[in-house]
């Protein structure tokens, strides 16, 4: 497969993958921004819960619509159009004299709007690169999107203490309308005209390999939760701050060093396999956080790499006129598992203990590894199919 360095040389790629970035970046900073504003508001964390729990359920609803949207509208109308409204509520939260119930509203009309930034590039992707080089760039940005969930976190806490909870919800706003005007400003993507899907909504599902990824991913991103609750239960806040961040910082060292790497149809498997066996780690010491941040940092190693062939999968499975779609199925998957996943890890802190939330995490990667075993008899061969084509 092609190299990183051979991708970025390509034209358009460093100006979409750059504007792709700041366009999501908000999602990085969107829990701790809602759950500080909206409690330092009511004083009640159960409300600032609920708003982060519907935003996280209007966004599992509105991807798949707005990314089939794309393709009847325009996808440059669609990201300009949803970011707008999302804005809009961002900064009616942020400035407005509202009750907080009225701010927990808006933040499900923020996940309801939420513009359709990574089904749009990934469905722009194959316009970009040769198929043989497609793996790579996919693996590129699942590898670059850590950094969103590096200094997102960062980036909310230090703008709440020195500013307010209002000013980090402001912040978020300009980025989200910045970010989606600069990314829609790109030639690649106000020129592309997407083809119209031909099947019903819902359709695209008839496709194994497409409710196969939304389900593996649905499992895969539901086990950060158990990492995240799991480890701030554990520690206070500054040590579960560092300790969480090492699976990130793992998943970002492991895209830019395994990511580009040939694939084969069992390579999801052994990724998760591999993540697995670093969330099982974490019980020989549980309660050493150097000893669970390196367990972290080693699960993390296939992180990048798997969700970047979950959606070079997509690209080499799904007709074009169906990728948006299909993408925003996917992205449900993933949204809805961790959103399910964090409930079932709060039900078990308050039940058993914080040490066994960290077994959701397991149990999580382990579902997902086996769901990838079983769709590898339908999982094309990246790498082998990239090449023959090219």
């Amino acid at each position: 497969m092609a190299s990183y360095t051979d991708v970025l040389r390509r034209p358009g790629v460093v100006r979409i993958v750059g504007s792709q970035l700041v366009a999501r970046f908000p999602f990085g900073m969107m829990t701790l921004v809602f759950v500080l504003h909206i409690h330092g508001i009511s004083g009640s964390y159960a409300l600032a819960g609920l708003a982060v729990g519907l935003e996280t359920l209007g966004v599992a609803i509105s991807s798949p619509l707005l990314g089939r949207s794309m393709a009847t509208f325009g996808v440059r109308k669609m990201l300009l159009i949803s970011s707008s409204v999302t804005t809009l509520a961002m900064l009616t939260i942020g400035l407005a004299p509202i009750a907080p119930e009225v701010m927990v509203a808006l933040c499900f009309v923020v996940g309801l709007s939420s513009p359709p930034v990574q089904a749009a590039v990934r469905t722009i992707y194959p316009t970009l690169v040769n198929k043989k080089s497609m793996g790579t760039l996919y693996a590129l940005d699942a590898s670059l999107q850590e950094i969103i969930w590096v200094v997102g976190p960062v980036a909310a806490t230090f703008l709440a203490a020195t500013g307010s909870t209002s000013l980090g919800v402001v912040v978020m706003a300009g980025i989200q309308i910045g970010g989606a005007i600069w990314f829609s400003s790109n030639p690649e993507i106000s020129k592309i005209n997407l083809p119209k899907p031909t099947r019903r909504l819902g359709g695209v599902l008839r496709q194994k390999i497409v409710v196969a990824n939304a389900v593996i991913g649905g499992l895969l991103v539901g086990s950060f939760s158990g990492v995240e609750v799991g480890t701030v239960a554990l520690y206070d806040r500054t040590t579960a701050g560092w300790v969480i961040a090492a699976l990130s910082l793992g998943s970002l060292f492991g895209g830019f060093a395994f990511g580009h790497r040939s694939k084969t149809k069992y390579a999801l498997t052994r990724l998760l396999c591999f993540i697995t066996f670093g969330f099982a780690l974490a019980f020989v010491a549980p309660n050493n956080p150097l000893w669970l941040a390196a367990a972290w940092f080693l699960a993390g190693l296939g992180v990048a790499p798997a969700l970047g062939l979950l959606g070079a999968i997509i690209g080499a499975s799904v007709k074009s006129q169906d990728a948006p779609e299909a993408y925003g199925w996917v992205g449900a998957g993933q949204t809805a598992g961790y959103a399910a996943a964090a409930s079932v890890t709060g039900f078990v802190i308050d039940a058993i203990n914080a040490t066994s939330a960290l077994a959701v995490a397991g149990i999580c990667a382990g579902l997902a590894m086996i769901v990838a075993w079983y769709s590898s008899r339908f999982t094309p061969v990246i790498s082998n199919q990239h090449t023959e084509e090219n």
